[in-house]
């Protein structure tokens, strides 16, 4: 019996035998071994090949290969050594441990300097049959592990990030200057300030705030006016769109627009005359909105805070020094009043408050090494958070009195099977309390506080994040589950968002009281487009990370660690360890010698004969067993339980 089937090629040994694995209705036969040499055709490893299979009862017999659907000649290798006549190149994917050399011939195009040992490249195959090695040409040279760049360059070309503007484009952004405009609010007399990270270059906030009549707050927010440096449809524009975000890696960003927009013109540097579009927000001593309006405004920083500048002086409770300036201070002072105000409100909204630290990669210069470190989230984090929040509230308010055609930035409750899985792991008691019909973040928040000062406080927050949605733009408004709103839009960052630059425009034309009477925008595309693309761009910035992390503990693999269970598979356990700065993998055959059934509902793994048991919140003991680097992956050893 003869029968058609595709084929994908997961293992080419020295000797010239394959493996591949069955993609279609065959898939009981899984594996099934193929011989490289008698083929008519040449294949790679992640070559997808229609072929004919014989099967004679239940053996498969013959294998007929008819022709490769895909294939992928490219991929990223370390050169392992180095001579006169020759590199040997082996295959970073997981799936290939084959080896390539290149002729040093073939790369003098490359700077042959910086191609050394534990040199990363990308390449092409050149494939000879007649040779137990494949031939392979370098076509980019991205770096060594050990240089600080590396990994985000890595990350550049994988995800096909844009990471250069054509000499047009910069052209065009250096041609633009700062303008006058008559026809704006000057603000420039106001102590408004930035408050920003310590390394941000792309300043595209600035606040204020003062107590007015009847215990009322003026609240003034202040966004970099892009838009009226960045036309429809001109080539920045385009390219913005494109690029649909700016992307952040622990070292390097790459920029939605040039340097010359982004941390020069369009950001509201200390000191400087700078172009802003505004909205004037009045709320009462209860947090409630009496009114906003927009308006196109000249600001000028009267200083630019970094958070953990503003967290001292919430600490010390704004204590009086010679040398600050006070119209700065108290306006400080006002923010932090009204920040309190907005949180006591927003916690009554029903935000879900998931209290899960931030981690980062320090590079220490001096020392040529990367740490990471836990960093807590700070007030003032929380402070210029509230604070965009109500501005992107008053901007999604704003467009809806004319206009319903939006760019909602939106957040779907949990799905029912992810709130199912969730009672599953916590269990019965909690089955009353949580499902799809009454699900609320008020019920997450309640779960959060009443077992905060539990040992299981981390893993429960672990869980509830993972039972969350994703958050997209999208032209059909669900609301944010999240943060507790019904319609909310992105109007707070055109520098690095070009949702917040659609937005903005979108603000305009209702200011003069009328919908985009220039060329109709497909809102439906664009969001679909710009979700994608913040998609591709936290996978790119998470990838990156997790090469950072497995480099840092590639360091640390004499050390014992404790830890606890976040994810369990049929195949092996996911631990959150060090304080849950790193996670790792205990594959199911490191765990003690046992017969494990899986509980796919449950997530656990349950030993048949010597009562071994592990489930989400289970202590461990464990050591680092190894590293991937490249493929961002740390594989543990089980020790003990806890």
């Amino acid at each position: 019996m003869l029968e058609k089937c595709n084929l994908k090629i997961i293992d080419i040994d020295l000797d010239g035998n394959a493996k591949a694995k069955i993609e279609n209705k065959l898939k009981k036969y899984q594996i099934i071994n193929i011989n490289f040499s008698k083929k008519n055709f040449i294949f790679n490893v992640g070559d997808l090949i229609s072929a004919l299979i014989k099967i004679n009862k239940t053996k498969i017999v013959d294998v007929k290969l008819l022709k490769i659907l895909e294939s992928d000649l490219t991929f990223y290798g370390k050169v392992v050594s180095k001579n006169s006549e020759y590199l040997m190149i082996k295959n970073l994917s997981k799936e290939d441990n084959y080896f390539y050399y290149v002729k040093n011939n073939q790369s003098k195009h490359l700077d042959q300097k910086i191609i050394q040992k534990e040199t990363i490249i990308k390449a092409k195959k050149v494939f000879n049959k007649n040779k137990h090695f494949s031939e392979c040409k370098i076509i980019k040279i991205i770096g060594r592990f050990t240089e600080e760049k590396t990994f985000p360059l890595l990350a550049i070309d994988e995800f096909n990030i844009d990471n250069k503007f054509t000499d047009i484009e910069l052209e065009e952004a250096k041609n633009l200057r700062l303008k006058k405009d008559v026809n704006r609010l000057d603000l420039q007399h106001l102590p408004i300030i930035t408050i920003d990270g310590s390394d941000a270059k792309d300043f595209d906030d600035a606040v204020y705030a003062e107590k007015i009549n009847n215990n009322n707050y003026r609240i003034i927010v202040s966004i970099a006016d892009v838009s009226f440096y960045i036309k429809e449809n001109s080539l920045l524009d385009k390219k913005a769109k494109i690029r649909g975000n700016s992307v952040y890696f622990s070292n390097m960003v790459v920029p939605m627009f040039p340097e010359n927009i982004s941390n020069n013109i369009c950001s509201l540097k200390e000191n400087e005359r700078r172009l802003c579009f505004s909205v004037e927000i009045i709320i009462s001593n209860e947090g409630k909105k009496i009114s906003h309006s927009f308006f196109k405004s000249t600001i000028k920083s009267k200083k630019r805070f970094t958070y953990d500048e503003v967290e001292k002086y919430i600490n010390n409770k704004f204590l009086k020094n010679k040398l600050d300036n006070q119209e700065v201070i108290h306006n400080l002072k006002n923010l932090y009043t009204v920040y309190k105000i907005l949180k006591q409100k927003s916690d009554k909204r029903g935000r879900l408050n998931l209290n899960i630290p931030d981690k980062k990669i320090i590079f220490d210069i001096k020392s040529n090494k990367t740490f990471l470190r836990e960093v807590e989230g700070l007030q003032s984090h929380r402070l210029i958070e509230e604070l965009m929040i109500l501005a992107n509230c008053c901007a999604a308010e704003e467009i809806e009195k004319i206009d319903h055609d939006n760019i909602y930035r939106v957040h779907e409750k949990p799905k029912t099977e992810k709130i199912n899985s969730l009672v599953q792991i916590l269990g019965k008691q909690y089955k009353k309390n949580i499902n799809q019909n009454n699900i609320s973040t008020s019920i997450f928040n309640d779960l959060i506080f009443n077992n905060k000062k539990n040992d299981n406080s981390k893993y429960i927050n672990d869980l509830i994040l993972r039972s969350q949605s994703q958050a997209k733009y999208d032209n059909v408004n669900v609301g944010h589950f999240g943060l507790g709103l019904k319609s909310y839009v992105h109007f707070t960052s055109p520098i690095r968002r070009y949702s917040d630059l659609l937005v903005h425009r979108k603000l305009c034309y209702t200011l003069k009281n009328k919908k985009n009477s220039h060329e109709k925008i497909d809102i439906k595309s664009i969001t679909k487009h710009i979700s994608k693309t913040e998609r591709n761009a936290i996978d790119a910035e998470r990838k990156t990370f997790d090469r950072h992390i497995a480099y840092i503990y590639s360091k640390n693999t004499k050390k014992k660690y404790d830890g606890y269970v976040i994810s369990v598979k049929k195949f092996g356990l996911f631990v959150n360890f060090d304080n849950g700065l790193a996670e790792g993998l205990i594959h199911k055959r490191s765990l003690p010698k046992d017969y494990y059934i899986y509980n796919d509902q449950k997530e656990t793994l349950n030993g048949k004969y010597y009562n071994n048991f592990f489930q989400i919140g289970t202590k461990l003991s464990l050591s680092i067993k190894n590293t991937d680097v490249f493929n961002g992956k740390i594989s543990l050893n089980f020790l003990t339980v806890l």
